[in-house]
């Protein structure tokens, strides 16, 4: 049986000399290339490439009918491979050191690479990396390797990329166990502990204002937050809460907390009103926040506590047509982001929501999804769209997600900055309607609803008001609500 060619030639490539291996594209010559030792592929070159050694150049010549190059480089070639003492180390477990692979080829003509075996196999990457294969039906494993920090996953080659740092190891042999590893290559002793991953510093950054308290102004907040905290009053809230006490206490940094009056502290909202023109809505968070501080801490009476809020504004929300929503939708090619969106407006999601979803709360046999702790901590089910079923499968089989349904780069919990990003980019592409915000796509969702002849009340329910009064806006802003009044001037004849 003939062998598979390979033409071969001088490679430069990341500051050193490599051999490119040009082959047919084929699975019979992947595979093979594959279990070359230190091969890689270069997406720059677009080509297998491997490490000039002679003990290399024969393992080629092995596998392969070799061809060097052009006729002008045929004398040249063999020589820049040079003789090296080239050291065996004998790796901690000696077996099958090369992963094996299906293809599984879908409905939609993709073709998905897949590792086989029993064991997982450690190869290196580069010099701060290595690589970990995993048998595509050990769901187990896969979970273990998502609980190293720093991991990142290669969906051409299908193989996890892993930092090169004993945490890593440490993690593989507690969750795997080192029977069921089995290792390409020698590791040393004097890797790093852990990856480092560094944070953004601002080399300008100001003093917050919570530090320019003292310490009988601190210990006021500190008080405040574990009432709030017992209560289990949310995260935002109690932020929110603490920020406008600071304030408050900065304004009157001469004065005990306690002894801040009433009228004093309307004069402070007065002087925000004007100077900084805060909204209605910031107003009345400004009084929750004193008040939380006066009756849970302070315990003072009613005479106290009661102060007026402002007016509320009816303001209405800002809605989507159908169309806009499926340009805005479409935008992203990123199938992640799309379905992000997707599930926003399929389901009238709020961000949080949908970031706080977990792999289990979807449950696709009966099309619904478990919304758990909404707002007013209310769980409730709502419908998965059978239109986005489809991206729900195909994203799970690309991104395997283990806990949470969006997971960030690192593991753990999608943020709420990276959402409104993908929000950000799919608006600025689509050219929509500039002023709309993620929480558009839940107006849009309720008023569709509504003008697709649905309930109220199971328009409230899948929302998740607790009132039927805050789902009734959604009658105003209706298309078909708003056609059915004609206006006066259409009953005039203008010249």
């Amino acid at each position: 049986m003939s062998k598979t060619k390979a033409h071969i030639s001088p490679l430069f490539h990341r500051g050193g000399e490599f051999i490119k291996v040009e082959l047919p594209n084929t699975n019979a010559a992947k595979n093979l290339i594959r279990s070359v030792t230190g091969r890689k592929w270069s997406q720059t070159h677009q080509c297998w490439y491997v490490p000039k050694t002679a003990a290399i150049y024969e393992e080629l010549k092995e596998k392969f009918e070799i061809i060097i190059g052009d006729n002008s480089s045929l004398e040249r070639v063999p020589l820049v491979v040079k003789k090296e003492q080239t050291k065996v180390v004998s790796a901690p477990i000696l077996s099958d050191t090369q992963p094996h692979f299906v293809e599984i080829k879908h409905q939609n003509g993709a073709v998905q690479k897949r590792v086989t075996g029993d064991k997982i196999i450690l190869l290196p990457e580069k010099e701060t990396r290595f690589k970990v294969f995993i048998p595509f039906d050990k769901k187990g494993w896969i979970a273990a390797v998502k609980e190293i920090p720093g991991r990142a996953w290669n969906m051409e080659e299908s193989y996890w990329s892993v930092p090169y740092v004993k945490m890593s190891f440490r993690l593989l042999k507690k969750n795997v166990g080192m029977q069921n590893l089995s290792i390409g290559f020698k590791i040393n002793a004097d890797i790093p502990e852990e990856i480092k991953i560094e944070a953004k510093t601002n080399k300008t950054a100001k003093i917050t204002a919570y530090e320019l308290l003292n310490t009988i102004q601190k210990d006021a907040i500190i008080a405040l937050k574990e009432k709030l905290i017992l209560e289990r009053l949310s995260i935002k809230t109690i932020k929110a809460y603490s920020h406008h006490l600071v304030g408050l206490f900065l304004y009157y940094k001469d004065l005990k907390p306690e002894e801040i009056s009433k009228k004093q502290f309307e004069q402070y909202v007065l002087h925000n009103i004007r100077f900084k023109k805060i909204s209605e809505s910031t107003q009345s968070q400004m009084i929750n926040a004193v008040k939380a501080y006066w009756e849970r801490v302070l315990k003072r009476g009613k005479e106290w506590i009661e102060i007026q809020h402002p007016k509320k504004p009816k303001k209405m929300p800002n809605v989507l047509s159908v169309e806009e929503v499926a340009a805005l939708i479409s935008a992203p090619k990123n199938l992640k982001h799309k379905l992000a969106l997707i599930l926003i407006y399929s389901a009238g999601l709020r961000k949080s929501e949908l970031l706080n979803l977990k792999v289990k709360d979807i449950n696709v046999s009966r099309r619904s999804i478990h919304v758990k702790g909404g707002k007013g901590k209310r769980d409730r089910y709502v419908l998965l769209a059978e239109t986005a079923i489809p991206f729900l499968k195909e994203y799970k089989k690309q991104y395997r997600p283990v806990n949470w349904l969006f997971e960030g780069q690192y593991g753990g919990q999608y943020s709420g900055t990276s959402l409104q990003n993908i929000f950000q980019n799919a608006l600025q592409i689509s050219q929509v309607n500039p002023y709309a915000t993620i929480h558009t796509l839940r107006h849009s969702y309720a008023t569709h609803c509504v003008e697709n002849g649905h309930n109220l009340k199971s328009v409230q329910e899948a929302l998740g008001h607790n009132s039927l009064k805050t789902t009734e806006v959604y009658l105003h802003i209706s298309s078909k609500a708003l056609a059915k009044l004609k206006s006066p001037l259409d009953n005039l004849e203008i010249k």
